[in-house]
């Protein structure tokens, strides 16, 4: 029964956030129609990232009131082979998008780009330092 609430609660964080996202979602929306300098890149991101977190969100709610549903979302997330092949998933993002990033880097450079390869270069560097960060964070509790 433990296991079970722990995953419910694990369920609802991820709710949370995605609600969290629903709001991100409506602020770069608004403010990318409404801001100062309109932008529709931003409110087209904000659409998206609205609606993915509103259905992410009703997806959740729909696996907490099932106990079959939560039941069988449990063993997929639980089973060895789901694990693993998203932590390779993950890896393997995550390397694409370095060597992505550092050639676009290369690229911007060499076209006079360079204030643009800027904000890329430190996404990326950001993304290292959160990776280092959870590696430690990670290393401990285990």
């Amino acid at each position: 029964m433990k296991s079970k609430n722990k995953f419910k609660n694990r369920i609802i964080t991820r709710m949370v956030l995605m609600l969290m996202y629903v709001v991100i979602g409506i602020v770069m929306w608004s403010i990318g129609t409404f801001g100062a300098n309109p932008n529709d890149t931003i409110s087209s991101m904000g659409i998206a990232m609205a609606v993915c977190g509103a259905i992410k969100a009703v997806r959740n709610i729909i696996v907490i009131r099932d106990p079959e549903k939560l039941q069988k979302l449990e063993t997929a997330e639980t089973d060895e082979r789901n694990v693993m092949l998203i932590q390779k998933s993950r890896s393997l993002a995550f390397a694409i998008y370095i060597t992505a990033a550092a050639v676009a880097i290369i690229v911007m450079i060499c076209t006079g780009m360079e204030s643009e390869s800027r904000i890329v270069v430190f996404t990326v560097c950001s993304l290292v330092v959160i990776y280092l960060i959870s590696y430690l964070i990670m290393k401990i509790k285990h």
